[in-house]
């Protein structure tokens, strides 16, 4: 079969949109390379309010595993110590949905605590046995308030559904988490 030269441009345009739309592009030389995968309807959608949101919330969420661990240890009483595990296993799981749509979405999570996450933590590590539960439960209050203020912030003016759905979750966890602080002090 001859194919005329004026139906080569049509034809090659053709090829191009059916390979990019299997995830492939063609190189110059004409072998095919791999190329990233379409971007989700939602990253179009990401805000600055977005992303701003989502790096917060990753470093207290690292701030509340690690304060809930030295609960955990160090706590004087049982129902701090179950505060606790229950800020580590929440906020370990939130952060892993994080951390997957950060990924998908294109961002950049920070790797360490802010420098007054760092400064909290490290005063909780230095608390004396009778005062840390009080020092403890004081810290996760500041810590879910705040928390509580930004993902609000991102349910208003955020711009992605997959973010603002995080959010809604947070927001219950977060919610839950500042009630148990009001009873961890009254029991044992």
């Amino acid at each position: 079969m001859t194919i005329q030269r004026s139906h080569l441009v049509p034809l090659a345009l053709a090829v191009a949109v059916l390979t990019a739309g299997c995830g492939e592009a063609t190189t110059g030389a004409g072998t095919a390379a791999s190329a990233s995968p379409q971007a989700p309807a939602d990253q179009v959608a990401l805000s600055d309010q977005d992303r701003i949101w989502m790096k917060r919330i990753h470093q207290g969420y690292l701030a509340e595993t690690r304060a809930g661990g030295l609960a955990e240890r160090k706590g004087g009483t049982a129902a701090v110590k179950e505060l606790g595990a229950k800020l580590v296993s929440a906020h370990t799981e939130l952060d892993a949905e994080l951390t997957q749509a950060a990924a998908r979405l294109g961002v950049e999570l920070p790797s360490a605590l802010s420098g007054a996450q760092e400064k909290a933590g490290k005063a909780l590590e230095g608390a004396s046995r009778e005062e840390f539960d009080r020092a403890f439960v004081t810290a996760i209050r500041k810590q879910h308030a705040t928390a509580l203020k930004e993902t609000r912030t991102e349910l208003k003016k955020g711009s992605s559904p997959e973010v603002k759905a995080m959010a809604t979750s947070a927001l219950a966890v977060l919610r839950h988490h500042l009630l148990l602080t009001k009873t961890a002090l009254n029991k044992d």
